[in-house]
């Protein structure tokens, strides 16, 4: 950061993750002593250690010799100038020093909280369920214990919200007639008191909505799961509450689970993937439900099978596939329950080409020579501070609402080839944007921009490279339109990664 980055201004100071100091010594075996660890964390920039339990023995470093005056003094210096600006030591000298809830908690604010969780759910199955339409004489059963949940929807570190609306809330401002049920969380459990009273809610019900997943007292900082199936007990409890004929959605909340059984079953008819969406969580997953907004959010990671787990170990961090490693992310790993980019609509999309590219339907064969051309050097020979920020030649794309609902897209765009060393990403995200309320029947364009540096790759140093090759465009998840360009040259490293010291690349 410091002599490559050249983050080097006085307000420019770096703060520790809490215990990664100790860390330094105690975990990592970097140094022998916590005063050795102190020095080489200031002499490489840092100037801030976070404590959270242990202690930095910052006078210790300083007696040895190991930490200088001027590391302190500068500090100092990059800490203070930031408290300054903040309006620390002079509460009329800021903007920021004396907002208050007045200024944080605004309609416009509480519509953003409510709209963003909303944006970010992902629909990942709908036999005609949704948007739900239930009419005065319909009775929603909601099971799970997620869907009387409050706290538990804001995720780990959160500040305090000004309220937490769950989906029982949701329901009941929406005057939906509904029974409630609780239902398991525990991992292990797979008998209870819930199974009696959720029956007996799904059985006086016309519609099913199970809400379930983990929370944070399966996952959370220092507490790994080791299993990414669904538990044992919502398995059986979900099995038999969908089981009886009627329409039966699962909302999961928390983050990934293996959903193939659900995605293959009968008697599911839908699937929302909610996450932990917040204050207003309740009240933007009934947007969804009831079809005031169509769903248009995108998996932002890879969902893998359950067996997953046991065909990689946790401490191995290879990404590429090789050995026993079957790979990770969507970049090596192409056996994905439902990859990253996945996401249905209420309605139809249609996403192609424009320009100056050969427009090519996909599985249906390459054009013989790959258009446009760019030669590597004149690419990276722009005005910016450093070449790998130099603009890659905007994309340009249309994309047409096929349907009959109006709905934000999402629109992804990967490369793939066979450029640089192998082995090759299966393709590799190089931008996105959101085009919002596409009408149903119109035709919207856009432009993707992005760096060359997302074209580029790493060679075994580090460095950024930028590879002389066919690149192939892929349009979407799963892939609407392929396009092709071709980078001429000589390869170019973009940026020459900072090498460790002789005695330290053991």
């Amino acid at each position: 950061m410091r002599d490559h980055w050249n983050w080097t201004n006085d307000h420019q100071y770096v703060t520790s993750d809490c215990n990664a100091i100790q860390n330094i010594y105690a975990n990592h075996n970097y140094t022998q002593t916590d005063a050795e660890a102190v020095g080489v964390a200031w002499a490489a920039g840092n100037d801030n250690s976070c404590e959270a339990g242990s202690k930095t023995n910052i006078t210790g470093s300083y007696a040895q010799g190991l930490l200088t005056v001027d590391e302190i003094d500068t500090s100092l210096r990059r800490m203070y100038e930031g408290l300054i600006r903040a309006g620390y030591f002079n509460p009329n000298s800021s903007e920021y020093r004396n907002i208050g809830w007045d200024q944080v908690n605004t309609p416009q604010a509480q519509q953003l909280a409510r709209s963003s969780a909303s944006d970010g759910m992902v629909l990942l199955k709908n036999n005609g369920l949704f948007p739900l339409k239930p009419s005065k004489n319909t009775v929603v059963a909601m099971i799970g214990f997620w869907a009387n949940g409050t706290n538990t929807m804001q995720g780990g570190y959160s500040g305090p919200a000004p309220y937490v609306h769950s989906p029982l809330y949701a329901a009941q401002q929406l005057g939906i007639d509904y029974i409630y049920a609780d239902g398991p969380l525990n991992q292990s459990a797979t008998t209870g008191n819930w199974t009696e009273t959720a029956m007996d809610a799904a059985n006086k019900a016309d519609i099913i909505l199970y809400f379930g997943g983990i929370n944070g007292t399966v996952e959370a900082e220092s507490l790994d799961r080791y299993q990414i199936a669904y538990s044992a007990s919502q398995v059986a409890l979900i099995e038999q509450i969908c089981s009886l004929g009627k329409p039966c959605a699962i909302l999961q909340m928390g983050d990934q689970l293996d959903s193939s059984a659900w995605l293959n079953s009968p008697n599911i008819s839908a699937i929302i993937w909610a996450g932990y969406p917040g204050q207003d969580g309740g009240p933007a997953l009934f947007d969804l439900i009831t079809g005031a907004k169509s769903p248009a959010g995108r998996l932002p990671v890879t969902q893998y099978p359950a067996d997953y787990v046991n065909e990689i170990a946790l401490t191995d961090m290879a990404l590429r596939p090789g050995g026993s490693t079957p790979g990770r992310t969507y970049k090596w790993y192409n056996d994905a329950v439902l990859p990253f980019g996945y996401g249905l609509s209420y309605t139809k999309f249609a996403a192609s080409f424009q320009g100056g590219y050969r427009k090519r339907d996909h599985g249906k064969g390459d054009h013989p020579k790959p258009v446009p051309c760019y030669d590597i050097n004149a690419l990276t020979s722009c005005k910016a501070a450093h070449p790998d920020l130099c603009p890659f030649p905007s994309v340009e794309i249309n994309v047409k609402n096929t349907g009959k609902v109006e709905s934000d897209f999402v629109v992804l765009l990967f490369v793939n080839g066979t450029y640089g060393p192998a082995p090759y990403p299966l393709k590799t995200l190089v931008a996105y944007t959101r085009l919002r309320g596409v009408q149903a029947g119109r035709s919207v364009g856009a432009s993707l921009d992005f760096p060359v540096a997302n074209l580029a790759r790493r060679d075994a140093q580090g460095n950024m490279v930028l590879y002389p090759g066919v690149y192939n465009l892929l349009l979407d998840v799963p892939t609407q339109a392929v396009a092709s360009f071709e980078l001429t040259g000589q390869p170019k490293v973009l940026d020459q990664w900072p090498q460790p010291p002789a005695n330290q690349t053991a």
